[in-house]
């Protein structure tokens, strides 16, 4: 709800802002004061501009969010086939929602470890995997079938570790 407020409340500004010009270059050089015509069309401005642009600035913030989807998952396949390259095709193994494989240095058999010489490969993400951007959700759940025929409901990423392929937990996404 509070999506549709803030929404709201930006398409209404570009309203007030349209029917403000109308104020300033109308009402002003006719050299009279502001009629009750004025405002009626005043307020006939802002609600049809405030009508115009809300579903626009509505769409971008899901917009926003696929090009942030389509980033981190671009991302973490990147990093996995990275992963796989430097430890001889082995996929990081998960374990407990996460794949540590990729947020901790690791030697050549994928045993994480402090960085330095005995654990030169990695972090393949610093601090963290980035979250799902449509739930918020960083957890990874594994997936039986690759691509998965269903979301989990837990919200983050699917990944089924026998490929090391990884896909958005979120309905809608489940082909990207």
């Amino acid at each position: 709800m509070s999506f549709f407020n803030g929404t709201f409340a930006v398409a209404a500004a570009v309203g007030l802002l349209a029917a403000g010009g109308y104020v300033l270059v109308f009402a002003r050089h006719r050299g009279s004061g502001f009629t009750l015509l004025d405002a009626l069309i005043v307020v006939a401005v802002t609600g049809v501009v405030t009508a115009v642009t809300m579903p626009l600035i509505g769409g971008a913030g899901d917009q926003a969010k696929a090009a942030a989807l389509s980033h981190d998952l671009h991302a973490l396949r990147s990093q996995i086939q990275v992963y796989k390259v430097e430890h001889g095709g082995q996929v990081p193994i998960l374990y407990e929602g996460t794949l540590p494989q990729l947020i901790e240095a690791t030697n050549a058999e994928g045993v994480p470890g402090p960085k330095g010489r005995q654990y030169p490969y990695g972090p393949y993400f610093r601090g963290a995997i980035p979250a799902n951007p449509f739930t918020g959700v960083a957890t990874i759940t594994p997936t039986q079938t690759s691509p998965p025929e269903a979301p989990s409901g837990t919200g983050g990423w699917l990944y089924h570790q026998p490929t090391g392929q990884i896909w958005p937990d979120f309905a809608g996404h489940l082909g990207d």
